[in-house]
């Protein structure tokens, strides 16, 4: 068992090592699709049709790419019979501006390129070369409305319309519109994705076509191929005949078909459903690479483990290069736990249904799943496997980790783009006369001269000017890949890498066998600082810092402090030119500041400049008095005041309301004012609401940072409540219960009840009693000892207590038995009247009380009957009082 289990670990150790990359080759096509059609990619997000918004985050996408160590954007640039460049053959496309046929204002294909090659980046243009409108009628009356000009042009299916691949004026027109790009254009590669004939199918759409130009074939199938492979051929000899350094690739459909499949891989015969012969492409010499869309993972009836190799076999015989297709778009947003596939893209639909595997697979879609698929691409790096292109842009942002996941274990360091030694496999010539030059704004660069004009150069760096041959071998000691011969700013650690070797690398791929060596050493004079004069006072917020050029300078640093000894820096920058405007820096005003300045260039900084000082004279940040910070409960009408300024001749100052912190759009006051050091707002401000105040300080020199705080303000208390029972000056036994009933007030929130002892409310009986509800305006204290009590109720809210309603009460004790007097009784029956039963004593007082106190009806003597006493009182609460020998009865009633 022993020895069954060790041959086993091996195989296993022997099949994880198959998958694991290999070193990092030199030259590797590293590519990235970016999806104009439905502003997937670019032009995106929200102002996507400006050319501000387009023009930003193009470039950040573009300094996205090379942060991740790729050398190629296949940019969509004919998503639909339309144009990302100004031309003469087709309109401009309608994701540029949200109308077909309107000018963007600038020329984005070009900026695009030049965009691209400064991060030593290739732009390849991506073209759909036959989709006209993605459902019929879309483009009708609009510019570019080929199906009005050409009706004969075109394929029409049932939700969708092409370019009809069978039409030769069709196939005249995209190789024109191919050759206007590479002759307008300094554009590194032509790239047609895979839509070609229908994904839906095409039967009979095209019988009239197959009928006009079909002679000679029998099988409509055939033909349909070689009108494709007509066009294909077309386009390549228009590019080599302009420009035979521009690529030119197609990416079909992963599976081939026609019965030639890898063993096990079954799924849609794109030979015979979208007619297309990618192995024609191959063995006729019409395309420079092939880049299969392999859209699966290892495993399963679509293996990317058996394609790959499949169709690098066949690169290989016919001479030209393969690029896997990597599907990234199939990864969940957690991609590093994610189980299954996860389908976004519906133009690539088609990829989710070829077999029931293709949704169960073999091995999960997650971040690993690419470095596998990346190490089968080198495994294969002999049969002609050169690199890899990934669809699409937008997962590198919506999959959790997959940038740093690709830079730390797929791309480490920098690539060249594969040489085509079928179009050129003449070596070109190192660069010579290495040199510093000085451009027209004083700033010093690196440059040479070229043997040949478009070369492009490998900059590779070391610390010793002693390297061996296989030092440029490894891409890790790439520095940059320049587009030009000049080599400009670039801030570097003091003391890093001097020693730059300058390989020249031609458009075809080509890098020049030998190199040409050149020691940077850093800059040993300095600067002379001109502007602001040492000792300037009343500088303003808008001067220019100025001081001279030093030879071999590629950069300066500028140091800003309030410290003479700089221990702390309170501003710095780095700069290619010698001026720098202060409005770079949050100066502040009525400040002493010290400057200096250092030259640096690629091996590092020089030494320091003389320090110079000035002081600023717009005025400083306003402090303020009143109201503090934070501070709570302020006047609806607040004075704001701050100190007095000597040198501010205005203020500023803004007040929003609510949010976390100011937002110009809760402003609510905006005034500009003199040099004053307060202000009284005028109309009140709103209760308990939290505002934000700024305050600037400003003269003609400039202006004082904004002083940014807030406060909340007070919130109105509650009047007194109304208090209904008991009245005040009533008298109860200590057996009776002792209720308490108020009103509601206005801004109450709840109450608070105290039972006291006396008027101030300090000596308190029992608990404070809570109420949390507006409407909650009952208290029962229960049975009192005798004595004098107060009952004390008031409104609160989150501002406070209010003012305090209060009645005093006397509890008295139960007599006993042989001193009591018998007391008249008083009832409330069902009709709502009161009675009092007589007890054969002379009554001293029969009334009605309503809850304020006043006597509405009063009866006295000896009753010898039953009374009644509520008739004739107006609806309301009342109470009913019975008095005999100082002894009373009470009853609280309703009358309705």
């Amino acid at each position: 068992m022993g020895a069954a289990y060790c041959k086993m670990l091996v195989l296993v150790v022997i099949l994880a090592l198959g998958y694991q990359l290999r070193a990092q080759p030199l030259t590797e096509l590293r590519a990235v699709w970016v999806a104009s059609v439905s502003n997937l990619d670019w032009p995106s997000g929200n102002g996507r049709f400006t050319k501000e918004q387009q023009q930003r985050t193009l470039r950040e996408l573009l300094d996205s790419a090379a942060a991740l160590n790729l050398n190629a954007i296949f940019l969509q640039i004919r998503p639909s019979a339309d144009a990302f460049y100004p031309s003469e053959l087709a309109p401009w496309s309608e994701y540029l501006t949200g109308q077909r046929g309107k000018d963007p204002g600038y020329d984005p294909l070009q900026f695009a390129i030049d965009e691209a090659h400064q991060r030593g980046l290739e732009l390849h243009g991506w073209l759909n070369p036959y989709r006209f409108e993605s459902y019929v009628g879309k483009n009708s009356g609009k510019p570019g409305d080929y199906n009005a000009d050409h009706p004969d042009w075109m394929l029409t299916y049932s939700d969708h319309r092409i370019f009809d691949p069978g039409v030769p004026a069709v196939m005249q027109h995209l190789k024109e519109i191919v050759g206007e790009i590479v002759n307008n254009y300094d554009i590194d590669g032509i790239h047609f994705d895979d839509y070609f004939y229908s994904y839906s199918g095409t039967s009979s759409q095209d019988q009239n076509t197959f009928d006009t130009y079909g002679t000679g074939y029998t099988d409509k199938g055939d033909w349909r191929r070689d009108n494709i492979n007509k066009m294909v051929a077309m386009v390549y000899d228009t590019i080599v005949a302009v420009k035979p350094h521009v690529r030119f690739g197609i990416s079909p459909f992963g599976i081939y078909g026609n019965g030639q499949n890898p063993d096990g891989v079954v799924g849609l015969d794109a030979y015979n459903t979208i007619y297309i012969d990618p192995l024609h492409w191959l063995n006729s010499g019409t395309i420079d690479y092939v880049n299969p869309q392999l859209y699966w993972p290892t495993g399963g009836s679509q293996d990317f483990g058996k394609l790959l190799p499949w169709w690098a076999g066949h690169a290989h015989d016919a001479g030209r290069h393969v690029v896997a297709g990597h599907g990234i778009y199939r990864l969940n947003a957690d991609a590093a736990t994610s189980r299954q596939a996860n389908s976004l893209h519906e133009h690539k639909a088609y990829f989710d249904q070829q077999s029931a595997n293709a949704r169960v697979m073999a091995d999960p879609w997650t971040l690993e799943q690419i470095t596998r698929q990346v190490g089968i691409t080198r495994n294969y790096a002999h049969q002609n496997s050169v690199g890899g292109v990934f669809f699409r842009y937008q997962d590198f942002n919506r999959v959790n980790g997959l940038r740093d996941y690709l830079r730390d274990n797929v791309y480490q360091a920098p690539a060249l783009m594969p040489p085509m030694t079928w179009r050129q496999d003449v070596l070109p010539e190192a660069p010579q006369n290495v040199r510093w030059e000085q451009d027209t704004e004083g700033a010093y660069y690196l440059t040479w001269d070229e043997s040949e004009a478009g070369l492009r150069y490998v900059i590779y760096a070391s610390a010793s000017a002693d390297v061996p041959d296989t030092y440029f071998d490894d891409p890790a000691n790439i520095h940059k890949v320049l587009f030009s011969n000049k080599f400009t700013a670039e801030e570097t650690e003091e003391g890093s890498m001097p020693y730059l070797f300058i390989k020249a690398y031609d458009r075809f791929g080509n890098l020049s066998s030998t190199t040409t060596s050149f020691s940077v050493e850093a800059p040993t004079a300095v600067g002379a600082l001109a502007l602001p004069q040492d000792g300037a006072e009343n500088q303003s917020s808008f001067f220019d810092f100025r001081w001279s050029s030093v030879a071999n300078a590629q950069y300066y640093e500028i140091e800003v402090s309030t410290d003479q000894t700089f221990a702390t820096i309170d501003f710095s920058a780095t700069v290619k030119d010698t001026t720098i405007n202060a409005t770079s820096f949050a100066l502040v005003g009525e400040q002493t500041y010290y400057w200096r300045v250092f030259a640096g260039n690629y091996a590092g900084l020089g030494s320091s400049s003389a320090v110079h000082t000035f002081t600023t004279g717009f005025p400083g940040t306003a402090v303020l008095t009143h109201p503090d910070d934070g501070e709570e409960l302020v006047a609806l009408k607040p004075l704001i005041s701050w100190e007095a300024s000597t040198v501010a001749t205005g203020t500023r100052l803004k007040i929003a309301r609510g949010g976390a912190e100011f937002q110009e759009f809760n402003v609510v006051i905006d005034e500009t004012l003199g040099a004053v050091s307060s202000y009284q707002v005028a109309s009140e401000l709103q209760e308990w609401t939290t505002y934000h105040l700024k305050i600037q300080l400003y003269n003609d020199l400039g202006e004082g940072e904004w002083l940014t705080t807030r406060f909340k303000t007070l919130m109105r208390l509650p009047d007194a409540p109304l208090i209904y029972l008991p009245a005040t000056g009533t008298s109860l036994l200590e057996e009776d219960e002792v209720s308490f009933v108020w009103g509601e007030t206005d801004l109450a929130t709840g109450y608070e009840v105290v039972l006291s002892t006396d008027v101030a409310r300090q000596d308190v009986v029992g608990d404070i009693r809570q109420k949390f509800s507006k409407a909650d305006t009952t208290e029962n204290f229960g049975m009192l000892a005798p004595g004098e009590y107060y009952l004390n109720v008031a409104g609160k809210n989150v501002g406070g207590v209010g003012e305090w309603a209060q009645v005093s009460l006397l509890v008295e004790a139960v007599l006993s038995a042989e001193n009591q007097t018998i007391l008249p009784e008083i009832r409330y029956d069902s009709k709502g009247v009161v009675w009092f039963f007589p007890v054969g004593e002379t009554v001293e007082q029969l009334a009605i009380y309503d809850l304020m106190g006043k006597k509405m009806k009063e009866l006295t003597g000896k009753f010898d009957e039953p009374v009644l006493l509520s008739n004739n009182l107006p609806a309301g609460i009342y109470v009913a009082v019975a008095s005999l020998k100082g002894q009373a009865t009470r009853l609280k009633f309703i009358k309705h």
